[in-house]
């Protein structure tokens, strides 16, 4: 191929002395040219087949027949969009193929294809469209895999109740998804289970995944972008044959849950049909925290301590200052911050708190229960077990980051369960650092060497019972960000929402058919909260602790499902 290009040159008059050095030249020259041809062909070809073709684009038989009900402009008339069909889900509902066509700058709206009245548990498909900006995009962003460009916070809201349903929404399979200068929608089926008329809240917190600082990126300001939401759009939840589940007269007929990760809803104290000393108490807003398929009971510390003394004598509990927190009301039965709820240290930051039960900032510390005298002591960690107490040896980790000192692994010492105990009950509180200080590839190698060190430590032996796993989830964070110059911690709602789902998938994947693994779902219980209380709480605290009354609250759903089972 070479000599037949060089064949279409015609040959210069050159001496023959330089005759070879031009010779080689030109046999150079076309060989880069068809080198780099090459090259564009390659990587063209390589992107075509790694975006996905969407299924519905995929028709070779047949085109689906369009409904002739929508409109072929969404901006002509947007209260027309929604279909009166009966009761459907997103995956059966087609998209307008005009969506797909929106010109750049057109705003960004909320779409429920079917606004028909709805029975308690069904479902209702709400879709977001959001088409292009022409504003310059930030390139150097980009999503996990299989994540969205846009963080949108949304939220169906009980007129009456003022509950609040999140909006799970996923990118919908259309190749335009897969690209940062197109039209996204994105779409979720969502379940209702309380009678009310819901109408959806909410707005575009980040576009072009700034939402996603990696690497040495720093946290983006926040600036939300309205949605049009139109007044009139609104889902009715009816309970027609009363016989609703859910109902706060049945609460107490359920099941007591077993499970620290049950969804629920905030409920007034006031609403409660019986007395609220058979629930959990209330935040400091009046609300309590009840689950919709199972029960909690108030369960007392010294109960609590009778139950591990039970079930989990010795118990092995990993974590930052969100697990310091959680700490320090079993260390003090329930006692630490009931007094004077509003202080500095209740609301937000206790880190300079002086606390005696245990050594609530040393790296490593125990202390051991006595449910009948109803008192706490600190242990030496290395000391002998107690005979009828249980001990609780904690570990104060910076998530799995390399601010750790030591190194987190450094903990895992030779003979480790001789010299600490074999524990019954490990409880792993990570992600916070993680999600404000390192990579997402960076966190599931560290989560994945995680797996391994607790297999091989905690090993499956015929003469101790396997070790049960609490996966605390890191703390909900939305509306607002990290702009503090000298932290730049990387919190974002979505960022902290992936990083807390790679460390369930890989001690489930790789653990789960052994032991039991449980999530400690704190991040559900806050983000099902009022938004103007979600707000609040995270502008109020820039460590982004809750409030001393919703760790009560984490600590009681934990409780129940440990002793409950």
């Amino acid at each position: 191929m070479t000599e037949y290009l060089e064949s279409m040159l015609p040959m210069p008059a050159v001496p023959h002395s330089n005759y070879r050095r031009w010779w080689l030249f030109r046999r150079k020259t076309w060989i880069f040219i068809m080198g780099a041809a090459l090259f564009v062909c390659f990587m063209l070809m390589r992107e075509y087949m790694q975006v996905p073709r969407s299924p519905r684009r995929m028709y070779i038989f047949e085109k689906p027949v369009s409904m002739g009900i929508l409109p072929e402009n969404p901006r002509d008339d947007v209260s027309k969009m929604e279909v009166q069909l009966p009761f459907k889900r997103c995956t059966e509902l087609p998209i307008p193929d005009s969506y797909w066509n929106l010109a750049q700058d057109s705003p960004a709206f909320v779409s429920i294809p079917q606004t028909t009245d709805i029975e308690i548990d069904e479902s209702i498909c709400v879709r977001v469209v959001v088409p292009a900006k022409t504003t310059q995009m930030p390139l150097k962003f980009a999503p996990f895999p299989g994540a969205p460009w846009d963080s949108i916070l949304l939220d169906l809201v009980g007129q009456n109740t003022n509950i609040s349903v999140p909006v799970p929404l996923e990118k919908t399979d259309h190749t335009s998804n897969f690209y940062r200068d197109k039209v996204h929608i994105y779409e979720a089926d969502v379940v209702l289970r309380d009678v009310d008329v819901y109408r959806p809240q909410g707005y575009i917190e980040y576009r072009h995944a700034m939402w996603n600082a990696e690497g040495f990126l720093d946290p983006q300001p926040f600036n939300p972008e309205r949605l049009i939401i139109r007044p009139d759009l609104q889902i009715t939840v009816t309970d027609n044959e009363q016989l609703s589940p859910y109902s706060l007269h049945k609460y107490l007929d359920m099941p007591l849950c077993t499970e620290p990760n049950a969804d629920g809803r905030w409920i007034p104290i006031e609403s409660l049909p019986f007395d609220p000393q058979q629930v959990p108490p209330p935040d400091s807003h009046g609300l309590v925290w009840l689950p919709y398929k199972c029960r909690l009971q108030r369960i007392a510390y010294t109960d609590f301590a009778k139950c591990l003394a039970q079930k989990y004598p010795v118990v092995h509990w990993y974590g930052d200052s969100n697990t310091r927190r959680a700490l320090k009301k079993v260390a003090t039965l329930g006692k630490w911050c009931v007094d004077n709820p509003d202080s500095l240290v209740c609301k937000c930051n206790d880190n300079m708190e002086p606390f005696s039960e245990y050594g609530a900032n040393h790296r490593l510390s125990a202390f051991d229960l006595d449910p009948e005298a109803g008192t706490t002591s600190m242990a030496d960690p290395f000391s002998a077990l107690p005979a009828t107490k249980p001990r609780i040896v904690t570990f104060k980790w910076d998530g799995l980051t390399t601010r750790n000192a030591p190194p987190w692994a450094d903990y895992f010492i030779p003979n480790f369960e001789q010299k600490l105990g074999h524990p019954m009950l490990a409880i792993l509180g990570m992600t916070n650092w993680d999600t404000a200080f390192e990579t997402h590839a960076f966190f599931a190698n560290e989560a994945d060497r995680l797996t391994d060190k607790i297999n091989t430590t905690y090993a499956l032996s015929n003469n101790q019972p396997p070790t049960d796993i609490v996966l605390r989830t890191g703390q909900y964070y939305c509306c607002t960000s990290d702009m503090d110059p000298y932290w730049k911690r990387r919190y974002s709602r979505l960022r902290n929402h992936y990083f807390d789902k790679t460390l369930i998938e890989t001690f489930k994947n790789k653990l789960g058919h052994e032991r039991r693994v449980m999530v400690w779902d704190v991040a559900r219980i806050t983000e099902r909260r009022p938004y103007n209380l979600r707000r609040n709480d995270v502008l109020t605290c820039e460590a982004n602790h809750v409030r001393s009354q919703l760790v009560e609250i984490e600590n009681q759903v934990l409780m129940n499902a440990l002793c409950n089972s």
